[in-house]
């Protein structure tokens, strides 16, 4: 998948700006995202997940190109890298934090909320649906997200729902629960091009209209994906 390829599924899809978030997949190889930021810096940002020995200068170029933010995955590091996250606040960037289930969830709750100044959950905390919205896992995502601090990104139902395509209906309840508790900081993502997922593929023009489902008003449904993106990764 190549950066004209989401190029042109924005225009489908009607996206003037996107946030490019380093995938797993390509560990600590951040080339193919600073070469789309470059590309169109006026539409991208960018979040990396830079090497634990990254230089100052590399940090900056990045910087400079419009990341904004670094990723921090439990399948990579079971251990959350402090000390990057004290550098990229130097930078004004925010960590991203990926985890899943509960177990994950609970052994990064204290260090998220101990994290200085902002910070973002992917895909709605990545609880199994069939735990519920009580689960403590996803408990541990409201917890943050009471801090005022954390942003939350309503992406990835198929990740973590049980059935295999839309409209994903057991993970309506996580989706409501979030934009009834803090619709200023939430944010909507696309998670194209599903990397490292295996089961049927989504259509990402279906993935898009569940939001009609997740936001039913339409003054939310912008302050979601329009407003709050626009504020928080400074387009």
């Amino acid at each position: 998948s190549t950066v004209d390829d989401l190029m042109k599924l924005h225009d489908t899809l009607g996206v003037s700006r996107g946030v490019i978030v380093q995938s797993l997949m390509q560990g600590h190889c951040y080339e193919y995202m600073l070469n789309a930021l470059c590309r169109d810096p006026e539409r991208f940002r960018g979040i990396a997940m830079p090497a634990p020995n990254i230089t100052d200068g590399e940090l900056e170029i990045l910087d400079h190109a419009g990341v904004v933010g670094a990723r921090f995955a439990y399948r990579w590091s079971a251990e959350i890298d402090t000390a990057m996250i004290a550098r990229i606040h130097e930078l004004g960037w925010h960590p991203q934090f990926w985890f899943r289930g509960e177990d994950e969830a609970l052994a990064w709750r204290d260090t998220m909320i101990g994290v200085p100044g902002n910070f973002v959950i992917d895909h709605m905390g990545w609880q199994p649906a069939q735990n519920g919205v009580d689960s403590p896992g996803f408990r541990v995502v409201l917890d943050c997200l009471d801090t005022g601090r954390c942003w939350v990104k309503l992406s990835g139902p198929n990740r973590f729902s049980t059935q295999d395509g839309p409209p994903y209906s057991d993970t309506l309840a996580f989706a409501q629960t979030l934009v009834e508790r803090a619709p200023e900081r939430l944010l909507w993502g696309s998670d194209w091009p599903h990397p490292d997922h295996f089961d049927p593929m989504p259509n990402d023009g279906d993935l898009f209209d569940l939001m009609l489902d997740w936001v039913p008003d339409a003054a939310t449904r912008k302050q979601i994906m329009s407003d709050n993106p626009a504020e928080f990764f400074g387009f």
